[in-house]
């Protein structure tokens, strides 16, 4: 296991961020704090899908709006594949569906077989 250490927030969002796009349509994992409710939350993402089967695929101007949020945000859309999704009676559907990753509290990444641990200095 490496372990991330570096001194400014600043350095260390663009480090992970940087980490998070390396994947691409690979499978990674990561493990991060909950802005809502501070619990710890561990999910298998992936980025660059294309036609998902059943979550709606972000597009147009829409999209582009909330990639300029997650910018100003320090956040991550991703694609969660392990959400489960329920159809109107309450079965079982498919799995996947998009989720926002917050970058200053991402604890653990693994990406492509190397697992990072995030280690805040302040």
């Amino acid at each position: 296991m490496k372990t991330l250490t570096i001194k400014s927030e600043s350095g260390r969002i663009n480090k992970v961020r940087k980490l998070i796009r390396s994947v691409g349509n690979q499978i990674g994992s990561v493990h991060f704090i909950r802005r809502s409710d501070g619990k710890l939350r561990k999910m298998a993402y992936r980025l660059r899908v294309q036609s998902p089967t059943y979550a709606t695929k972000p597009t147009g101007k829409r999209f582009l709006q909330k990639k300029e949020r997650d910018e100003a945000n320090l956040q991550i859309t991703v694609f969660d594949v392990n959400k489960i999704r329920r159809d109107k009676n309450g079965r079982m559907c498919g799995r996947g569906d998009w989720r926002t990753i917050p970058l200053e509290n991402v604890r653990r990444l693994c990406v492509g077989g190397t697992i990072y641990r995030v280690v805040s200095n302040s």
